[in-house]
């Protein structure tokens, strides 16, 4: 496999995965890695990666679980073309295909497709919030300029067998959103887990288990908390990202 000027080819530090990556746009982050790790994915399930980007998360879950089929759905060609060829470098394009297409009209691109499990790391920021970035690979990622938290969950409410999971990240602040937008749509919580960059600081992101068509009873997981006071991971943070 060659890479084409201005990529690089990162380790992702499991299973001997790597992910195809601009040196300018869009990286992948921690984000990516613990929502890997939160997900559960079951023998024989079918995964939907919803706004897959270079495939982090598609690469992590195929090496937790060889016995998965995984499609990754990615609106910017450019990313949906690197997470292709990172699923043939890592030698997972047999049971991984990736889709260039918008989540809006999944249906157009998945026809009549039904997924147990969908992963998603949808941008965070909404219109007005935060800093937009001049770089329009992470302007997308990043900020609701192509698809809203509300565009993820309607898709995921239309392409989930019942019974499915929905899997995500997103920024702590917007647990009562998430909620709200789950409940519309038919899908109800079952896990949370709140991250914490350090153990005396408020949480910034969570993740999140909803589950179509059922109800469920929500479990608070024990929070997750990134760095010690000297700034270096935790013992746990280090199990997620060098387990075997």
């Amino acid at each position: 496999m060659s890479l084409k000027p201005g990529e690089t080819l990162d380790d992702l530090t499991r299973d001997g995965m790597k992910v195809i990556q601009s040196k300018d746009g869009y990286r992948f982050s921690m984000d990516s890695v613990l929502l890997a790790h939160f997900a559960e994915v079951n023998p024989g399930d079918e995964v939907l990666d919803l706004g897959c980007g270079s495939g982090v998360i598609s690469f992590l879950l195929a090496g937790r679980q060889p016995s998965c089929r995984i499609t990754g759905l990615e609106i910017q060609p450019e990313l949906a073309d690197r997470a292709r060829r990172g699923a043939e470098h890592n030698g997972v394009a047999h049971r991984m295909g990736v889709i260039n297409g918008d989540l809006r009209q999944a249906e157009l691109f998945l026809g009549n497709r039904r997924f147990n499990l969908i992963v998603a790391n949808p941008p965070f920021w909404r219109q007005g919030e935060g800093r937009p970035n001049p770089d329009r690979e992470r302007l997308i990622a990043r900020h609701e300029v192509e698809s809203t938290l509300e565009d993820y969950v309607e898709a995921a409410r239309r392409i989930l067998v019942r019974g499915g999971r929905l899997a995500m990240v997103h920024r702590a602040d917007r647990i009562l959103e998430i909620e709200n937008t789950c409940a519309q749509k038919g899908l109800a919580l079952r896990r949370i887990r709140f991250i914490h960059p350090y153990l005396d600081r408020d949480a910034n992101l969570l993740l999140v288990e909803a589950v179509k068509g059922t109800k469920a009873r929500v479990r608070i997981l024990p929070p997750l908390v990134v760095y010690n006071s000297d700034g270096s991971y935790t013992e746990e943070m280090l199990s997620i990202y060098f387990e075997e």
